[in-house]
C-alpha cells in the first residue's frame, strides 16, 4: 500500500557537527492529505513547507499496512518475515536485530520518544533513553465490554482503555482515556519538552501521532473549518462492496453502517481533514523551536505515515 515519507534534507559541510533527527510518523494517513500534492480542500502549511524544500517519495511502499507490522518495520529496517511482527498477534521484534534508536544512540545520540507505543516492550527498553507524552495500551477504567460511544453515537472499537503515561509508567488519567480531541497536542507537548532543552550532543527524536486513525473526533476550533459540503466524495464510492473482499465483518469495515451512505462519508472525510490539519499545527509547532534556536539547518527531519491505506470505508 502506498505512504508518503517527505525529508527535509539540508547539505551540510563535511566539517559540520552531527546532524540531528527529528522523525515524525502518522497513523492511517493517506498520501493525497497534503495541500502541496495537489489536494485544494485540507490546510497543511508545515508538511507543505517540508515538501517544497526537502526530497519526496511519492510512491514509498508499506509492505504490510497494518500499524504494528508497520512500525517494526520502521524501527528494525526488516520485513517482518525478518523482524518477526506479521500481524497483530502480540509478535516480538527479533531480539537479535539492531533497533533504529539503539543504533543512533550506540552513535552518541539523545534518544527520545513521544507519541503511541504499539510493539512489544517499551520504548526505553527497544533503544530510547527517555519518553514523553508516552501514549499506550492499558490504565483506563473502562470495563470490559462496556460500549463507549464517540462521535454519532458509534461504538468506540480503536484505542480502548489506552492513556498517556508518565516517565515511570503510571496513567496520567488527566489527559483521557482512548483517543481525545487534544491526543496529538499532547504527543507535541511531550516531544517540545526535548526539544527545549540545551545540550551540545546531537538527538534522535521519534515522534507517533496517534491520527488520522480511528474513532475520529474534532480538535477544538475545527467544527466549523471543515464539513460535509467542503469535502469531495471519492471517485470509488459504492453503497456495499462489489465483491467479498475477504474482510467484510473486520473491525475497520464496521466504522460506519451499511450501507454506505454519502453523507456517512463526507461527514467522515471531514473529520479526518480535520484530525491531518490539527497535526500539521502540531508539526509547525516543532519546526518552530528548531528555527527559534537555530538547529533546523542542522536537523534531518523526516515525515511519514505509518501506512496509507484507510478509506476501505468508503465502499
Amino acid at each position: 500500500m502506498r505512504c508518503l515519507i517527505v525529508l527535509w534534507l539540508l547539505a551540510l559541510p563535511l566539517w559540520a557537527a552531527k546532524p540531528n533527527f527529528l522523525v515524525i510518523v502518522t497513523d492511517d494517513q493517506r498520501p493525497d492529505t497534503i495541500a502541496a500534492l495537489g489536494n485544494p480542500r485540507i490546510d497543511t502549511p508545515n508538511l507543505d513547507w517540508l515538501v517544497k524544500n526537502g526530497a519526496l517519495f511519492e510512491n514509498f511502499i508499506c509492505s504490510n499496512p497494518l500499524c504494528v507490522p508497520s512500525r517494526a518495520e520502521i524501527l528494525t529496517g526488516c520485513t517482518g518475515y525478518r523482524n518477526g511482527v506479521r500481524g497483530l498477534g502480540g509478535e516480538r521484534m527479533n531480539p537479535k536485530l539492531t533497533l533504529w534508536p539503539a543504533a543512533m544512540a550506540a552513535g552518541g545520540y539523545h534518544s527520545w520518544y513521544s507519541g503511541k507505543w504499539m510493539n512489544d516492550g517499551q520504548p526505553t527498553t527497544r533503544g530510547y533513553h527517555e519518553t514523553r507524552g508516552l501514549f499506550s495500551s492499558g490504565g483506563g477504567t473502562w470495563k470490559k465490554g462496556e460500549v463507549i460511544r464517540g462521535r454519532k453515537g458509534r461504538p468506540i472499537t480503536g484505542y480502548r482503555n489506552w492513556t498517556f503515561k508518565n516517565s515511570k509508567g503510571k496513567p496520567d488519567l488527566q489527559k483521557g482515556i482512548g483517543l481525545t480531541p487534544l491526543t496529538d497536542k499532547y504527543i507535541a507537548d511531550g516531544a517540545l519538552e526535548f526539544l527545549n532543552r540545551k545540550s551540545e550532543q546531537p538527538f534522535f527524536l521519534h515522534v507517533n501521532f496517534t491520527g488520522p486513525h480511528d474513532p475520529l473526533v474534532y480538535p477544538p476550533g475545527y467544527e466549523k473549518k471543515y464539513t460535509r459540503a467542503k469535502m469531495k466524495l471519492p471517485e470509488n464510492f459504492k453503497p456495499e462492496h462489489p465483491f467479498d473482499h475477504g474482510n467484510l465483518k473486520g473491525r475497520d469495515e464496521a466504522l460506519l453502517p451499511w450501507p454506505r451512505t454519502k453523507a456517512d462519508v463526507l461527514d467522515e472525510l471531514a473529520v479526518y481533514y480535520a484530525v491531518v490539519d490539527h497535526i500539521d499545527q502540531q508539526i509547525g509547532r516543532m519546526l518552530d523551536q528548531l528555527r527559534a534556536d537555530g538547529r533546523l539547518a542542522n536537523t534531518f527531519v523526516i515525515f511519514t505515515s505509518d501506512h496509507g491505506w484507510r478509506w476501505a470505508v468508503t465502499g
